[in-house]
């Protein structure tokens, strides 16, 4: 996600100590823009499925949000 928006912050979720520092370790993988463009491409493809959190989905804006 670096790669496609520097200003993303991953947030993982997790209480074991082990994962957490897994996931840390993510920061040393680099792919080559092929490779990215690759990996990209292949998840593009996967259909997605229910609410993933559109504002539109709900409304049109948060603040209205749970609203009738």
């Amino acid at each position: 996600m670096l790669h496609k928006y520097p200003n993303v912050v991953p947030i993982p979720g997790s209480k074991n100590q082990g994962r957490i520092l897994e996931n840390l370790g993510a920061w040393n993988v680099s792919l080559t823009d092929d490779e990215f463009k690759a990996l990209d491409e292949a998840l593009d493809a996967i259909p997605v499925y229910g609410h993933r959190g559109f504002v539109q989905v709900e409304g049109s804006k948060m603040s209205d949000w749970g609203k009738k």
